[in-house]
């Protein structure tokens, strides 16, 4: 390690130089499709006290460059150094499905009791979680960790730099197929959040995958555990459920958000927190875009789900449609790395716009053919297109009907264009 300039303490930790501020540090990673240490000058000039870098760089006036073996294992380091310093409670939510939303839950009522740091938007990766680590405030009492994962071995090395108390598993499903494999490498790969566990953490994870992991003290929640939902009421304002003879209401209409909040009183239970005593702000919890956002446009109710998508998402979002009375549209992109199984899984997504009555199913990408052919079978109302533009064009012809409109697809796909046109 090597300095080079006049050291300055700085305010934040940036990797992308777009985001840089006065007074922050830019670490240049090498990324897959980008190198950081092109945009060193872009950050001193946005105003970057100091740069991480691995090779020589101009370095203004005033201004420092720390030259290291390798930015990435720095960046580790650091965020190693600020958890070693940090007293309060860890909670890492890892699973296939739902990790963002409960994330965002769990920090949203801690917040109710004290003060909280969380992964900002869905930074779980390898890179995201030591960058949000590093700049998390030591004077929180707690941090709600996001863990993503393509491949096993992605959760395990994470668990070791958060060290977390509550171990979280959301939701388990066939996902990132392409690189995990197998959905049996799936369950193994996020039950790695209980690796390690001391005779102090807790884990969380649903009831039905419970048996999987081997896991000393843990709470379950969903069907066949004592925090399961009970009376599930759905419309356009959100759904009603009761757990314990508790009625429980969010502002969202969605039954994927039932089992993230049963996800979100296990956590607090396992911090020894009253959920009972939390519950009632839900009431004013909402998602962050592009997970089941609501809006009208119209005369349609439309769901915004278009932030990503992959079996066990997808079936819930339907499920969900399936539940309003209106004319039910179901605009659905492709599923992205789901592997050899992928014409398979998106069969299966056309079988079940069928079996739950969805009215008119317009299926958007080369994968999601697979879904318009069993509808199609199966004498059901369905259209596939392979642009967006065609798509809109074939909406704009519904505008006069009272109908909920569902929009579900990988990130890759950008459904959130259709809204926009």
């Amino acid at each position: 390690m090597r300095l080079i300039g006049e050291y300055r303490e700085v305010k934040r930790i940036v990797i992308d130089s777009r985001q840089v501020e006065e007074g922050d540090l830019f670490i240049a990673i090498k990324g897959s499709r980008h190198d950081g240490h092109h945009f060193v000058e872009e950050a001193f000039l946005r105003g970057a006290y100091g740069v991480v870098v691995e090779r020589e760089v101009n370095v203004p006036e005033g201004k420092f460059a720390l030259i290291v073996d390798n930015t990435l294992s720095f960046l580790r380091s650091l965020a190693k150094t600020k958890r070693e310093a940090f007293g309060g409670k860890v909670i890492a939510i890892a699973g296939s499905a739902g990790k963002t939303t409960t994330k965002e839950m769990v920090a949203f009522l801690l917040s109710k009791v004290e003060k909280v740091c969380k992964t900002p938007r869905n930074q779980n990766s390898q890179i995201g979680v030591p960058l949000s680590v590093a700049n998390f405030e030591t004077d929180c009492k707690f941090w709600v960790v996001e863990l993503g994962a393509s491949q096993k071995g992605d959760v395990a090395k994470l668990v070791d730099l958060v060290k977390p108390h509550v171990r979280v598993i959301t939701a388990i499903g066939e996902e990132h197929l392409e690189t995990f494999g197998c959905l049996d490498d799936v369950v193994m790969g996020n039950g790695e959040v209980f690796k390690d566990m001391t005779e102090e953490d807790v884990g969380v994870c649903p009831q039905n995958v419970s048996h999987c992991y081997e896991i000393p003290k843990k709470i379950t929640f969903g069907d066949g555990s004592e925090l399961w939902a009970q009376d599930i009421r759905l419309s356009k304002e959100g759904v009603w459920f009761k757990v314990k003879g508790e009625e429980v209401f969010l502002p969202i209409p969605s039954l994927a958000v039932v089992e993230n909040a049963l996800c979100t009183f296990a956590v607090l239970e396992a911090l020894g927190l009253s959920w009972r005593d939390l519950k009632d702000h839900l009431k004013d919890f909402h998602p962050v875009e592009g997970r089941f956002k609501t809006f009208q446009i119209g005369k349609w109710f439309v769901i915004d789900d278009a932030y990503n998508a992959n079996p066990p998402s997808m079936r819930k979002a339907l499920q969900t449609l399936s539940r309003f009375e209106s004319f039910k549209i179901a605009i659905l992109g492709d599923m992205l790395e789901l592997g050899e199984g992928s014409p398979r899984y998106h069969r299966e997504v056309g079988r079940l716009c069928v079996e739950l009555g969805i009215d008119l199913c317009l299926f958007y990408g080369e994968h999601m053919r697979f879904a318009w052919e069993e509808c199609i079978k199966n004498n059901h109302r369905a259209e596939h297109f392979i642009s967006k533009e065609d798509l809109v064009e074939y909406l704009m012809d519904f505008t006069h009907l009272e109908a909920v409109l569902l929009l579900k697809g990988s990130r890759g796909m950008r459904l959130e264009e259709v809204l926009d046109a």
